[in-house]
C-alpha cells in the first residue's frame, strides 16, 4: 500500500494534504474571511529571533536574512536579496490583488543614506513551470521605492517623487482587471498617502507567478549568462546606480481574487530526512533549518504501532549542521514501519504547534531476488527541482538510492559561494544542500539512501584531500580549501545517517570520516571516500607547465607520475577493504560505492577542443595505489558504482591485462554542467560485433588496460532550452540491478528526457548484464577439486594461497557444487562456511592443476 502511495505522489505531483496543512499551521496567517479565501498575513511578530524566516518563505540567500524583533531584516547591503512566499501565487486568470508591507532602513531613516531600493516583485516565473524553479531562476515585475526618493513600477529610474525622510513607510500594491489587461497601482503611506503611481496597464499574463519582497532591486537572475544579461543592461545600470542598503520588512499582507492558495507548498521546519538500515541498526537524520536560541532544540522520532504513535528516541539538533541523527539498535527489519519525525515549534507568546515529517522504513528485502540501486550524482540544479526526473526515478522505484557526490555545485541556487565568515559560510552551504533535499525528499523518506560528498560539495573544482590537510598553496597541491568545521558540517549533513564508520577517529584537522560497510537486501556495500585521502599532484609529479592537474604534453610518460608515498584510498581504507572482502554475513553479493571510477577514461574535457593527455583528478592515478585497491576489490567479485564523470559508461578494469579486474558503472549526471567526451584516437580493439569504435580495449591516460563496454558522448552543440540542453549533454538516470538468485549485475541508463518505463528508451549500449564472476576477470590457470557441499545451500568459499598466505578471493555461491579456479598451480587452503549460521570447515593442502577433475564432498 505504501508503494502505491509513493508512486501516486510523484506521478500526480500531489503533496499529502495533511502534512501540508500541518506545516502551514505554523503560519501566523490571518483567518480567512468567508468571502475571501486567499487572505494572508505574515506572523513574524510571534516568531523568535532566528535566521530561518518560516516554512512559508524561501530567502535568497539564506544567510542574508533573519527575523529580529518581530520583523525580517536583510543584513547584507547587496543586490537582489529577496524573500518568496511559497504558499501563495498569482494565478493565470485575471483578477485582483491587494498587497501591503511596512518597510524601513536598518538603523535610520529610509532616505538617510541615499542608497538602495526595496519593495515587491510579482509575477515571478522561471524557465520551467514550477514555483520552485522560479525561486532560483525567476524574473518578475518590480514595484517599490528607491532611497533617493522615487516610487516606481517596472523601472527604478522612472518613478514618481516620494518623501522618504521618515523611519518607515507602508507600500500598497493593487492589481485590478482592465479589460484584457491589468492595471497596477503602487502607493506609499505613513498615516496618510505620500505618493502613488499608476503606469499603463500591462498584459495580465505577465503577472502570473510567485510573489516576493526585495531588498535592492537588480535585473536578471544571478545564474543568467552574460549574453542574456545584456538584454537588461540599461535597467541593470540604473539599479546599480541606486546602490544597496539594509532594509527591514514587517506586516506583509495580501488578498485578492487572483491569489491562489497552495497550503501544502511549505518547506519546514522539518525539511527532509535520510536513513540507512544495515544489520539491524537504523540510522536516520532529520535536516532542520537554522532555528533560534529560544526555539526548541530537540527533535523526536516516533513509530506507528497498533495504530498509535510511540516516541522511541529524541535527539538534540546539531548547532551548525542543523541535523538530528538517531541511531536505533535492534530494529525489526522484517516489516515496513511507518515513522515520523516530530518537532514542536513555539512562538514567543507561549503557543506551540506540532510538526511532522513522515515516511516508512522499508523492510530489508532479503527474500527478494533482485535489489535495485539508483546511481545519482552531479546536479548543477539547472532544472531545479527536477520534478520530471524524480518522477522518472519514482517509476523505477529503487530499493536504495546512492547519491555519490556533487549533490550541488558552487553555482547552484545563484549568488556564488560565501567562504567567510565561518557561520554565514555554513548557512550558504546549507542553502545549497537544501536544494538537494527539496529535490529528493519524497523519495528519501521511504527508502534507504547513501550520500557521500565530492569536490563541489566542499566548494572545490577538484579536491585531493591529503588525509584532511588544509590547502596551503594551490588546489592541485592538495588539501581542503574551506575550514575544518565547515567541512565537518558537509560531512555531518550528508553522511551522519550512514552506518557507523570503520574508523571512529577523525583525520587531519579533526575532519570526520565516513567510509563504512552497509548490508541491505543481502548485498554488502563498501562505501568509500576516494577523494578524502588522495594525494595532490602538484609538487609530487612532473611539472605540467600549466594547471597542476592537467597534462598537455604529448610526450608525457605516465610512469614518471607514479611515485612512492602517494595515496588514493589511504592505508586505513585499504585495510578495511581487506576485512570487508571476507565478511559475508547476511550477504550474497558485494559492491563498492565511491565518488568516481578507478580509471582515467575521458579524453576531452569541458569543451569540444579540450583534449587532455592526462588528468590527475581521475582515479587512474596514482597507479600503484589504484592497482592495490582494485586487487582487493576484485577478491570480493565486487561491482563498482560511481558518478563524477558526466560521461555515462560501463568499463571493465584492467591491472596487468585487459579485464582482469572488476566492472564499474559511471552513472550520468542529473544536470550536466561541465561536459566530457571519450574520443580515442584509434578504434577499440576486440570490440563486440557492431559496437561503436569508442568501445573495446584501450589503455587509459595512466597506462592501465581499459575495456569500454558502453559509453554515451554528448552533443558538441547542445540545444538551448533548459531541458533539451541537459538531455543533449547526456544528463540522465542510472540504475543497477543485483540479481542474487542468478548472481548477475544489470546496468541500465536512460537519457534525461526518456521515459524510464518505456521499452527501447535507454542509451545505446544499455542495458547490459554481467555474471558476478566477471568482476574478477583474470584468466584461470588451474582448478581445485570440485566442492560438493551439504548442510548449507549457499556456502561462502574462501581460497587462500598457501605459498603466500594471501587470500585469492572470497565468494558466496549460488549453488552447492562448484569447482574453484585459481591463477597459478600450487597448493591452497579452502574455507567453506555459512557465516550466518556460524558453520565452517577448512580444507588445506588442496592441489590446483589445469583441468582438475577431482571432487570433494564437504559436510557442514
Amino acid at each position: 500500500m505504501h508503494d502505491k502511495l509513493s508512486r501516486r505522489e510523484f506521478l500526480q505531483e500531489s503533496a499529502a494534504a495533511t502534512a501540508g496543512l500541518a506545516a502551514a499551521a505554523e503560519l501566523a496567517a490571518a483567518a480567512p474571511k468567508a468571502e475571501e479565501q486567499t487572505d494572508f498575513a505574515s506572523g513574524w511578530q510571534q516568531a523568535h529571533d532566528r535566521v530561518w524566516l518560516g516554512a512559508e518563505y524561501w530567502a535568497n540567500p539564506l544567510q542574508d536574512w533573519r527575523i529580529a524583533g518581530g520583523r525580517i531584516e536583510c543584513v547584507k547591503a547587496a543586490p537582489n536579496r529577496n524573500v518568496h512566499l511559497l504558499m501563495r501565487r498569482l494565478g493565470e486568470k485575471p483578477g485582483s490583488l491587494r498587497m501591503s508591507v511596512r518597510l524601513g532602513r536598518s538603523g535610520g531613516k529610509i532616505a538617510a543614506a541615499g542608497k538602495g531600493s526595496a519593495g515587491f516583485r510579482i509575477g515571478i516565473r522561471g524557465p520551467l513551470d514550477d514555483y520552485r524553479n522560479a525561486l532560483i531562476y525567476g524574473q518578475g515585475l518590480d514595484a517599490g521605492i528607491t532611497a533617493d526618493g522615487r516610487l516606481f513600477i517596472g523601472k527604478p529610474g522612472e518613478g514618481v517623487p516620494v518623501d522618504l525622510a521618515r523611519e518607515s513607510i507602508e507600500l500598497r500594491l493593487t492589481v485590478d482587471v482592465d479589460g484584457d489587461k491589468s492595471m497596477l497601482t503602487l502607493s506609499a503611506h505613513d498615516g496618510k498617502e505620500l505618493a502613488r503611481t499608476t503606469p499603463e496597464s500591462l498584459p495580465s499574463e505577465r503577472l502570473t507567478g510567485n510573489l516576493a519582497m526585495v531588498a535592492n532591486f537588480a535585473y536578471g537572475n544571478p545564474n543568467a549568462k552574460k549574453d542574456a544579461a545584456k538584454k537588461n543592461a540599461a535597467n541593470q545600470q540604473a539599479a546599480e546606480n541606486l546602490g544597496a542598503g539594509q532594509f527591514w520588512f514587517a506586516d506583509w499582507t495580501l488578498a485578492g481574487s487572483r491569489v491562489e492558495q497552495h497550503q501544502a507548498d511549505t518547506f519546514g521546519p522539518i525539511l527532509f530526512s535520510q536513513y540507512s538500515l544495515s544489520r539491524g541498526i537504523l540510522k536516520l537524520s532529520a535536516q532542520m533549518p537554522p532555528l533560534g536560541e529560544k526555539d526548541e532544540q530537540t527533535v523526536r522520532l516516533e513509530v506507528e504501532r497498533d495504530g498509535k504513535w510511540i516516541e522511541i528516541a529524541r535527539e538534540t539538533i546539531h548547532p551548525e549542521a542543523r541535523t538530528a541523527t538517531f541511531r536505533i539498535e535492534g530494529w525489526d527489519a522484517t516489516r515496513d514501519t511507518p515513522y515520523r519525525v516530530a518537532y514542536t515549534l513555539r512562538s514567543n507568546d507561549g503557543e506551540s504547534r506540532e510538526h511532522y515529517w513522515s515516511g516508512v522504513v522499508r523492510r530489508d528485502p532479503v527474500d527478494r531476488d533482485v535489489l535495485t540501486v539508483g546511481d545519482v550524482s552531479c546536479n548543477i540544479h539547472e532544472a531545479f527541482p527536477n520534478a520530471a526526473y524524480t518522477a522518472n526515478m519514482a517509476k523505477l522505484d529503487p530499493d536504495l538510492i546512492a547519491f555519490v557526490g556533487d549533490q550541488f555545485y558552487e553555482s547552484s541556487g545563484g549568488y556564488g559561494v560565501q567562504r567567510a565568515p565561518l557561520q554565514p559560510a555554513m548557512l550558504d552551504y546549507l542553502r545549497k544542500w537544501y536544494l538537494h533535499g527539496w529535490t529528493w525528499r519524497k523519495l528519501m523518506r521511504d527508502r534507504p539512501t547513501i550520500s557521500i560528498p565530492d569536490d563541489h560539495d566542499v566548494y572545490q573544482g577538484n579536491v585531493w584531500g591529503e588525509s584532511g590537510a588544509p590547502q596551503t598553496t594551490t588546489q592541485e597541491a592538495g588539501g581542503y580549501n574551506m575550514p575544518a568545521p565547515w567541512v565537518n558540517v558537509v560531512i555531518r549533513t550528508q553522511t551522519s545517517h550512514l552506518p557507523d564508520a570503520w574508523d571512529r577517529a577523525p583525520c587531519k584537522q579533526g575532519i570526520g570520516v565516513y567510509s563504512c560497510p552497509l548490508t541491505y537486501g543481502r548485498v554488502s556495500f563498501a562505501v568509500l571516500a576516494d577523494r578524502q585521502f588522495k594525494s595532490g599532484p602538484e609538487g609530487k609529479t612532473p611539472p605540467t607547465g600549466g594547471r597542476g592537474d592537467h597534462v598537455t604534453d604529448p610526450h608525457f610518460d605516465p610512469k614518471t607520475a607514479d611515485r612512492p608515498g602517494l595515496q588514493l584510498l589511504g592505508p586505513g581504507q585499504l585495510e578495511h577493504l581487506r576485512e570487508w572482502t571476507t565478511d559475508w554475513r547476511g550477504a550474497d553479493m558485494k559492491a563498492i560505492i565511491s565518488q568516481t571510477i578507478f580509471t582515467a577514461m575521458a579524453t576531452t574535457h569541458g569543451e569540444p577542443n579540450g583534449r587532455l593527455i592526462a588528468d590527475y583528478d581521475a582515479n587512474g592515478w596514482p597507479q600503484t595505489e589504484r592497482n592495490a585497491a582494485l586487487r582487493e576489490i576484485r577478491k570480493a567479485f565486487a561491482f563498482h558504482i560511481a558518478g563524477d564523470q558526466h560521461l555515462p559508461a560501463i568499463v571493465h578494469y584492467g591491472i596487468d591485462e585487459h579485464a582482469d579486474a572488476g566492472l564499474a558503472f559511471a552513472g550520468p549526471a542529473v544536470n550536466t554542467g561541465y561536459p566530457r567526451w571519450f574520443e580515442p584516437l584509434s578504434p577499440g580493439r576486440n570490440r563486440e560485433p557492431g559496437a561503436p569504435e569508442n568501445t573495446g580495449e584501450f589503455f587509459d591516460s595512466f597506462g592501465h588496460p581499459l575495456t569500454v563496454l558502453a559509453v554515451a558522448d554528448g552533443k558538441k552543440q547542445p540545444r538551448t532550452g533548459v531541458l533539451e540542453k541537459l538531455h543533449d549533454k547526456v544528463s540522465g538516470l542510472g540504475l543497477v540491478r543485483f540479481d542474487k538468485r542468478r548472481r548477475t549485475v544489470t546496468v541500465e541508463c536512460w537519457p534525461f528526457l526518456a521515459d524510464a518505463t518505456a521499452p527501447g528508451t535507454q542509451f545505446a549500449g544499455w542495458p547490459r548484464t554481467f555474471d558476478v564472476l566477471a568482476n574478477y576477470g583474470r584468466k584461470a590457470a588451474a582448478q581445485l577439486p570440485r566442492l560438493e557441499v551439504r548442510g548449507v545451500e549457499n556456502p561462502v568459499v574462501e581460497v587462500i594461497d598457501e605459498a603466500t598466505g594471501e587470500l585469492v578471493y572470497a565468494l558466496r555461491l549460488a549453488r552447492q557444487s562448484w569447482r574453484p579456479h585459481v591463477f597459478a598451480a600450487g597448493r591452497y587452503t579452502v574455507k567453506i562456511s555459512d557465516p550466518d549460521a556460524g558453520k565452517s570447515k577448512e580444507l588445506s593442502g588442496l592441489a590446483a592443476t589445469p583441468g582438475n577433475e577431482a571432487k570433494l564432498a564437504v559436510a557442514l
